[in-house]
């Protein structure tokens, strides 16, 4: 087995059970690579996994983790390097957002937020990054949002863990880079995914003022984007335009704006 692995193009795809996560998994499968698939929800894992084994004669690994523990990048390693596997790529998507004011949101909620979106996310691109610095070939796609360029009143952890993540990868694809390690923040929009409907933000004025992209069609523009080797790209046309229009209107515009978005 341990032979199989070292053999095999893998790449990990966390928050893989849904979403933009499983679509990047059928991205990654169809481009020749063995899927490693992450996420707590075990039976939508199994599902997928089916799913990639169906379309494309592959043999997904999963891995039932719920990601917000503050140890999981650790675990995660140590599971893999038991296993005699060292990905190629690492697709770090899993993530969540909560709706409304911060001093009111539970405190608890928030932190497993922070946890999930920064602290796993970090650990796992520092660690698999030293590796694939040391191999001289590897690649890492982070998944931010335009929600990262921008200050979010009533999702302002949120909005904050986004921004964290873009400023994060945007400093270590410029380190990776002379090493032969490739490193690109994704920046989607609204997407058709669940969410939103976990954030509690399906009746905001953003869902119903939005078109929302595809899962499918974000996957497939943050890979040639990895694939062209750019280090930032946002996901279609409207979304291009949002994160320049946050580069130049001033924020005393913004804050009230996006306060009445996310309401």
């Amino acid at each position: 087995m341990a032979e199989t692995a070292v053999a095999a193009r893998n790449a990990i795809v966390t928050g893989a059970s849904s979403g933009i996560g499983e679509a990047f998994a059928h991205v990654l499968a169809r481009d020749g690579y063995r899927p490693v698939l992450i996420a707590r929800e075990k039976t939508e894992l199994q599902r997928v996994a089916h799913a990639l084994t169906k379309a494309y004669d592959v043999k997904p690994l999963i891995v039932t983790k719920d990601l917000s523990d503050t140890n999981a990048a650790e675990e995660i390693f140590g599971e893999m390097a038991d296993r005699a596997l060292t990905p190629d790529i690492v697709v770090n998507n899993a993530g969540f957002g909560l709706m409304g004011r911060a001093d009111l949101l539970d405190f608890r909620e928030q932190t497993a937020m922070i946890d999930l979106n920064i602290r796993t996310l970090t650990g796992l691109s520092i660690r698999y990054g030293k590796l694939m610095r040391q191999r001289g070939h590897g690649g890492i796609i982070n998944i931010t949002s335009v929600a990262g360029t921008l200050p979010g009143p009533n999702m302002a952890t949120y909005y904050a863990t986004k921004a964290y993540i873009l400023s994060f990868t945007e400093a270590l694809s410029y380190e990776l880079k002379p090493f032969g390690v490739q490193v690109t923040a994704v920046l989607p929009g609204v997407t058709s995914t669940h969410f939103h409907r976990r954030a509690g933000m399906q009746n905001s004025r953003l869902m119903r003022f939005s078109i929302p992209m595809s899962s499918q069609a974000v996957a497939e523009i943050g890979y040639r984007a990895f694939r062209k080797r750019k280090r930032v790209v946002a996901t279609g046309l409207a979304n291009k335009f949002a994160t320049l229009c946050t580069r130049i209107v001033p924020h005393a515009i913004l804050l009230p704006v996006t306060a009445k978005l996310h309401s």
